[in-house]
């Protein structure tokens, strides 16, 4: 079976831990241009007993190449996390449980780095207090 090359004009920054609102955004695109977006929404149910080797190939296929592609767009330090799995839906899940901004782990940190900001009137203005305050906000 032949099947197209790996090449994407989408080009974002790895999950890093900072910036999972954007990621998962961008990831959605190219997942969506793979034909592999329909395994995270659970759109895409098994191939059929009485489905062609080549329609039960392409199946797989598309199936792994989920998994691989949000496997090679994630920092390393966090592979670990979806190391144990093979499942591109559950490797979404398990992403989506540490880096959602919603999620317990999350809104802890969160709350950690609201705290942690304090305007010093000395060393900046209002502005630039803001400035830094609405960037870690867009970071989130």
């Amino acid at each position: 079976m032949n099947m197209p090359a790996e090449s994407s004009p989408f080009a974002f920054p790895k999950l890093d831990g900072s910036n999972y609102t954007s990621w998962k955004e961008n990831m959605k695109v190219v997942l969506m241009d793979r034909g592999c977006w329909s395994f995270i929404i659970e759109e895409d149910k098994p191939c059929p007993e009485q489905a062609t080797e080549k329609e039960k190939f392409e199946y797989d296929w598309r199936k792994q190449r989920c998994y691989t592609t949000i496997y090679q767009d994630i920092e390393r330090k966090f592979l670990p996390l979806i190391r144990h799995t093979t499942d591109g839906k559950e490797a979404w899940n398990i992403l989506k449980s540490n880096f959602e901004p919603t999620s317990k782990a999350r809104l802890a940190v969160l709350i950690d780095e609201f705290f942690e900001l304090k305007f010093n009137p000395v060393e900046e203005t209002i502005g630039i207090f803001l400035q830094t305050s609405r960037r870690k906000e867009n970071s989130s």
